[in-house]
């Protein structure tokens, strides 16, 4: 398990309630998220093969009813959306009062399939402005962000090798040096971001 959906489902308290995986491909959390109690929904606009995703749609128009969803997880997607307000107004509209949005999204990350967008901590509280923000985070900070520009060079001249021990001495250099960071980094990786839908 990759450390970032390591990261996640720490953010991610144990329940029993049904849990959307937004873009969620291969169902890679489909297992923990289980483990955790919750019934798992994955969806996303194609099939991969296997029995992933649940449903094919389309993150703009959920095909579920108002106040239906315990949890939205949205890992390594909402660059993706080409609308992502949009997106967020149906995850707030299909989630229940008090549910869960829990959000990844790359900051300092190479560009890599139909990526539209990159957030900084001010752009993701405007973009969340109708949930309660319960906490935005950057887990992965500037050691991270040198790491993966290094581990693209390593790979040009076939040292692709050193990425997993290169990554794992980065994220001990980040968890060293920003223990006790009070705000976001300017230099992350990528943002964590749990929401609540409020109490009207």
């Amino acid at each position: 398990m990759s450390s970032d959906t390591q990261l996640i489902l720490q953010a991610i308290p144990f329940g029993n309630g049904l849990c959307l995986d937004l873009g969620g491909n291969k169902g890679l959390l489909r297992d923990p998220l289980e483990k955790r109690g919750y019934r798992y929904i994955n969806l996303d606009v194609r099939h991969f093969g296997g029995n992933e995703p649940s449903l094919i749609g389309d993150a703009h128009l959920l095909p579920f009813k108002d106040d239906a969803l315990d949890m939205v997880v949205s890992k390594d997607t909402l660059e993706h959306f080409l609308e992502p307000k949009a997106a967020v107004t149906e995850v707030h509209r299909v989630l229940k009062t008090g549910g869960q949005f829990v959000i990844w999204v790359p900051w300092m990350h190479p560009f890599h399939g139909d990526d539209f967008y990159r957030y900084s901590p001010i752009g993701l509280k405007h973009l969340l402005r109708d949930f309660d923000l319960v906490s935005l985070e950057s887990p992965l900070g500037v050691f991270t962000v040198v790491g993966l520009a290094t581990i693209e060079a390593l790979k040009r001249i076939r040292l692709g090798f050193l990425e997993q021990p290169l990554k794992h001495f980065c994220r001990l250099l980040d968890r060293f040096f920003t223990r006790h960071q009070k705000r976001p980094a300017s230099f992350a990786a990528a943002y964590l971001i749990v929401a609540c839908k409020p109490v009207n």
